[in-house]
């Protein structure tokens, strides 16, 4: 939670009013990219950026995002450029058609403890210029590397804006009371939100994922020869030799390989290992954690019948945790039988009935095969039979009749007369 000393930060109690909030991964892709090159690029000055999603009563999703160009004003305040922020919000509306996204808010960089006062200009022209109530995601750097960004928290915080009367409600703009308008000002209040994702930004992240495992650096590449050098080398024959033969070498190491390039079965491969190799780091840590938790907790009364039924009110135990715990150790004899003989014996038992169940399915299928080998010789000879009858019987109703040598002999009405290799008087 924030911190509650900050004057930005509303103190009203939270309402059903409050819209709930579902960031995807491709906005977190994108400040992690801004940030990234922010840095790399060591440019001075704040960041931030526009996010783009849906609105559905009081359901925002927050989809895609993109970094904002900022100026600074006449009063010296870093604003955003309005001409080009409103061309790249149309850009990216007419790119996103289906569904149709709108401005819902704008990320930029700050504390743990709630947004500054160098934040309100830019809220407040976004507000003036898109949308009325826009959201505020603020990334926090210093919390990248602590615990709750290891377990698994986002390092971020989401805010949306409300007006404020003097007395500490939320209210409009202005509200008219006996005739008179009462001041108001800008608050922000913390919001709930969770991460979900889609088809395509699953492939998004997959392809981030694959570029960042097969990320590789070409070690052992020699400097450009000087024209220095080439002078020496020139006047040293030997000197020359040596070293082309030293540079020959560092070529032949900086070659790259091309049967080492991955084929998209290998990539494949590297980006499931990379994930299962992220997923037991990630148990593992959390695992840790909880054992530093257990021990730091003092003796419990259900192992030490002499300790007291209450605890005491300095120990740090939280029942709620204490329960989670119980439940999850309670299904690992779900996951891993006690009796290891018993399960692999019936393991075998099972693996057994699937191949012969897999060997009578081929049985099967070869009889089967079988069968319509025979039907199909069958009706080849059978038709090749049909062939040789009816050609014979053609021949007969025309009075030609063959011989074993080869001849034919025709018996009409003007007597036999014999064709072939013999002819009959």
């Amino acid at each position: 939670m924030a911190d509650t000393a900050n004057p930005l930060i509303s103190t009203a109690r939270a309402s059903d009013t409050s819209p709930t909030v579902q960031l995807h991964p491709l906005v977190l892709l994108t400040i992690s990219d801004t940030i990234t090159r922010h840095t790399l690029r060591q440019n001075a000055g704040p960041v931030a950026g526009a996010i783009l999603g849906q609105q559905n009563g009081q359901e925002i999703t927050m989809e895609v995002a993109f970094q904002a160009k900022l100026k600074q004003n006449d009063d010296g305040d870093i604003v955003l450029d309005d001409e080009w922020f409103s061309k790249r919000v149309e850009d990216f509306k007419d790119v996103h058609k289906q569904p149709p996204l709108d401005l819902v808010g704008w990320f930029t960089l700050g504390p743990a403890a709630g947004p500054q006062p160098h934040h309100l200009p830019i809220h407040a022209r976004i507000s003036d210029l898109h949308t009325e109530l826009p959201i505020l995601l603020i990334f926090h750097p210093s919390d990248a590397g602590s615990v709750a960004t290891a377990a698994g928290k986002l390092p971020l915080t989401l805010y949306e804006s409300v007006y404020e009367s003097a007395s500490g409600g939320p209210n409009d703009k202005a509200m008219d009371i006996d005739g008179a308008i009462q001041a108001k000002s800008l608050k922000f209040k913390e919001l709930v939100y969770t991460v979900e994702t889609s088809e395509a930004e699953m492939i998004s992240v997959d392809f981030v994922a694959r570029g960042g495992g097969n990320a590789t650096a070409v070690e052992g590449t020699s400097a450009p020869t000087t024209g220095v050098e080439a002078s020496k080398a020139a006047e040293d024959e030997k000197t020359k030799k040596s070293k082309g033969k030293q540079k020959e070498k560092q070529r032949e190491d900086a070659i790259i390989d091309e049967n080492a390039v991955l084929t998209p079965e290998d990539e494949e491969l590297l980006s499931m290992l990379t994930a299962k190799q992220n997923a037991i780091r990630m148990l593992s840590r959390r695992i840790s954690l909880l054992r530093a938790y257990l021990a730091s907790l003092p003796p419990s009364y259900l192992s030490d019948a002499s300790l007291p039924v209450t605890a005491s009110s300095d120990a740090p135990i939280s029942h709620p945790i204490l329960r989670s715990i119980s439940a999850m150790l309670s299904r690992i004899n779900i996951l891993a039988p006690p009796d290891a003989a018993s399960f692999a014996l019936e393991s075998q038992q099972e693996a057994s009935d699937v191949q012969l169940i897999d060997l009578l399915s081929s049985i099967t299928n070869s009889v089967s095969a079988a069968r319509d080998l025979g039907k199909k010789s069958s009706i080849v000879d059978n038709a090749r039979y049909q062939g040789r009858k009816g050609g014979l019987g053609m021949m007969m109703s025309q009075g030609n009749v063959f011989d074993g040598s080869g001849g034919s002999y025709d018996m009409g009405s003007s007597g036999m007369r014999g064709f072939g290799a013999e002819r009959w008087g």
